[in-house]
């Protein structure tokens, strides 16, 4: 018989012997996910510990063919094809009930930690143990070399943990989202309340600011940023966390007529720097103390000072 016949019938074999094993999943976990058994335990979020069991036992059966490819190649066609089938098939038996009896199934494949690991190490190691004498008795028909054991206990180890490291990465990910947007929500409705303030100062107290206070959650200052006044000139129409920097401080009336325009009115205005020259801060005093405004200056991380002639 040639090779390319010899793959034919195994690959057929092989296709009928996973597609069984994925219609057996399929009602398996239809009967755990009942409507009745809903009530009793919540399974819409996590996976049910009968399906992890099956999927180890699954993954144990495909372990043992792809040492044995590794170990030995494409001469694994001249094995007897129900041979090969047959150690699969007690192999994935032998970790199945070595599984049960570790309850490695019983772990939370999001919550998976390196205390989660001694146990399946521990699983693989007996379960390959155990599975020597077997392959001994099915050796009289064929000769299957140890060595597959060993490769085995790493390629077995792999594609247990590997799944799980990528569950409990995928769901960190989605919890940091689901953090984000939390975080996102809070803010918006902090500053539906919080007043408007303009920021005056350079670039780096600005971002200090804003990165220390208004962005950080341990701080409860409520307030809204709407634009900075800055002591540069060359930082004028740039931005600082989204902020704008919409002019120099002399022309403070200025922007705030144009912020007037578009329906924003401070009636704020926050020093950021912690010494500023004694004519802008003079020219400040003056400037709220004509229009109506409160002027505060931050003189510490948390702590500010209502500024007065």
């Amino acid at each position: 018989m040639s090779i390319e016949s010899k793959l034919s019938r195994f690959g057929k074999l092989l296709d009928s012997i996973v597609t069984g094993m994925a219609e057996s999943i399929k009602i398996l976990l239809a009967r755990v996910n009942k409507p009745e058994k809903v009530s009793k335990r919540n399974y819409t979020s996590m996976t049910p510990p009968c399906a992890i069991l099956v999927f180890d036992s699954f993954v144990a059966f495909l372990s043992l063919f792809i040492s044995i490819h590794l170990r030995i190649g494409m001469d694994f066609l001249d094995y007897s094809h129900m041979y090969i089938i047959k150690n699969m098939f007690v192999f994935g038996l032998v970790c199945s009930s070595v599984f049960l009896w570790m309850q490695t199934h019983q772990s939370f494949w999001r919550y998976t930690s390196i205390e989660d690991l001694p146990p399946i190490f521990l699983s693989v190691i007996l379960s390959n143990m155990l599975f020597l004498p077997l392959m001994l008795l099915m050796n009289q028909e064929d000769f299957l070399p140890y060595s597959v054991l060993i490769i085995n206990m790493f390629v077995l180890t792999l594609m247990l943990v590997i799944p799980r490291f990528l569950s409990r990465m995928l769901y960190n990910q989605k919890m940091k989202k689901a953090k984000l947007v939390e975080q996102s929500t809070r803010r918006h409705e902090q500053f539906v309340d919080a007043p408007q303030v303009l920021l005056v100062g350079d670039s780096s107290s600005a971002e200090i600011f804003l990165r220390d206070i208004v962005s950080n959650d341990d701080v409860h200052f409520n307030f809204d940023p709407i634009g900075i006044l800055t002591l540069d000139p060359f930082d004028v129409g740039r931005m600082i966390r989204g902020i704008p920097i919409v002019s120099e401080l002399k022309d403070i009336h200025i922007s705030l007529i144009e912020l007037g325009k578009n329906g924003i009115f401070p009636r704020q205005i926050v020093i950021t720097e912690k010494s500023i020259p004694e004519n802008a801060k003079k020219f400040l005093v003056k400037y709220v103390k004509d229009h109506g405004l409160l002027l505060m200056h931050v003189i510490h991380q948390c702590m500010f000072d209502t500024v007065s002639e």
